[in-house]
């Protein structure tokens, strides 16, 4: 995992100090790398979009993978579905059961409008809304401690920079509201909280 991490902090830091030695043409969308031809504006995109969030959860810390797929109209409007999971042992400071730990997901559907798609650098606003689980569990997959759901509202704001047409960089945060729910020694208002994103967005067409 920190391999990860230290592959996305090198390319995010290669991008911001290969913004200044840039100078395209302003009448095409600018990007990092050049390529063979101008973002579509006319016609329905599709895209595909992995990410890494960091977060909190009743005091421990979550490493969460987030995908994300959808249809895009003229690089300005998108919505789709998404899927959201934790990578890591997540063990509540809550908790007093001994070698247990916390598993999260959540599921759902998003809509997102970006603000001048076409510039290197510009700002794009998700909205998460769906339905979440969370379980304590054991290394043999048998805590037997059931598991609560609840449903869940994130809306989020990401800085992108286009690498290539087909390809953006994202970075920022969002924040997950969680609906009311009570599991174990914790609630809502101990799940609830802000998520640090890192991630791209990859266009099929």
């Amino acid at each position: 995992m920190r391999e990860q991490l230290s592959i996305f902090a090198i390319t995010l830091f290669l991008a911001f100090t290969s913004i200044a030695a840039l100078a395209q043409d302003n009448t095409e969308p600018q990007t990092l790398f050049k390529n063979g031809g101008p973002i579509s504006t006319e016609n329905l995109g599709v895209f595909i979009a992995p990410s890494f969030g960091f977060t909190q959860m009743d005091g421990a810390g979550a490493v969460l993978f987030n995908l994300r797929t959808g249809l895009s109209i003229k690089d300005q409007v998108s919505f789709g579905g998404y899927f959201n999971t934790s990578l890591n042992d997540i063990m509540p400071q809550s908790e007093t059961l001994p070698n247990i730990y916390m598993d999260y997901w959540s599921a759902g559907g998003f809509v997102e409008y970006t603000v001048n798609a076409s510039k290197l650098i510009h700002l794009t606003f998700p909205l998460y809304l769906g339905y979440g689980e969370v379980q304590m569990d054991n290394e043999m997959g048998d805590a037997g401690l059931g598991e609560a759901n609840f449903f869940q509202v994130e809306p989020s704001a990401l800085l992108e920079i286009n690498l290539h047409r087909l390809v953006n960089l994202n970075v920022g945060a969002g924040y997950r509201m969680v609906g009311n729910m009570s599991y174990r020694n914790f609630n809502q208002s101990d799940l609830s909280g802000l998520t640090g994103y890192l991630g791209l967005k990859v266009k099929i067409n």
